[in-house]
């Protein structure tokens, strides 16, 4: 093993190139707090940063996967709230745009209910596994709050403006089924199977050209901002880059050789 972290908000090891993250306060519902804020944008930092990591499953413990921002601890703020969100959303938007941007796929396991800012925490992941009895909502604008932690652009990739306007307007709760209609979730399974599923998908993704699927991240990215015609040449310089890896040359050989390729991650 890697590395282990262990933090009052979650713990983090890496084991066999797979880096997994366990959401640990099941008690209050794993919410997001400045103490959760501070501690997984170091730990994002750390990750992207690691070559030994090559993919990423974000999972929780308990009931819910997470209530999203700890109410009881802005209702305490009073006047001073407006800087605490700064101080809160400063670390947390710096670890959301890392993981978004790292090279290794990031895989979210969602179980029981995901509410508020824990909504962009799912939703910028690369590949949602979720149980078929678990909800989302977008609980923002029930306490007269707008969206933070990215939602409205992470949401948006997948699902498109108008329905994630809706979904933030009316603060709307999706089941199973209708989150994975939308596309913001991928795949939907049995409770009991979500964290194995996740696993899987995690550890086929782990043993992957992570240089390739970094750069699949990044290409997809800023499709968005970008012209047809640069996106086009993004891609060429890009795959012109990716061809210099050992994976690529042992992925193309092991083609060639009609045998399932070896990646090293490099």
């Amino acid at each position: 093993m890697g590395l282990a972290i262990t933090t009052k908000s979650f713990d983090c090891t890496i084991d066999d190139g797979l880096a997994h993250v366990v959401l640990g306060r099941p008690e209050r519902g794993n919410p997001i707090d400045g103490e959760f804020c501070r501690e997984f944008s170091l730990c994002v930092a750390e990750l992207s940063e690691r070559a030994d990591v090559r993919a990423v499953l974000l999972s929780a413990r308990g009931r819910l996967f997470s209530v999203g921002g700890d109410l009881m601890s802005l209702v305490k703020e009073g006047d001073a709230l407006p800087r605490t969100i700064k101080t809160w959303t400063a670390d947390l938007h710096a670890a959301i745009a890392r993981m978004v941007r790292m090279r290794a796929p990031v895989i979210a396991a969602v179980h029981g209910n995901v509410a508020g800012g824990s909504v962009s925490l799912v939703a910028a992941a690369d590949l949602v596994v979720m149980a078929e009895s678990a909800r989302i909502s977008a609980a923002f604008s029930r306490i007269g709050f707008s969206p933070d932690s990215g939602s409205t652009t992470t949401v948006t990739r997948r699902i498109g403006v108008a329905r994630a306007r809706r979904f933030f307007l009316l603060g709307e709760t999706f089941d199973a089924a209708t989150a994975l209609s939308l596309g913001l979730v991928d795949f939907v399974v049995p409770d009991e199977a979500v964290q194995s599923e996740a696993a899987r998908l995690a550890k086929e993704l782990a043993a992957g050209p992570t240089e390739a699927l970094g750069a699949i991240k990044r290409l997809f990215c800023q499709t968005a901002d970008r012209s047809f015609e640069s996106q086009l040449e993004e891609e060429a310089q890009t795959l012109a880059a990716i061809s210099r890896t050992a994976d690529a040359r042992e992925g193309v050989k092991a083609f060639v050789e009609k045998r399932k390729p070896v990646f090293v991650g490099s």
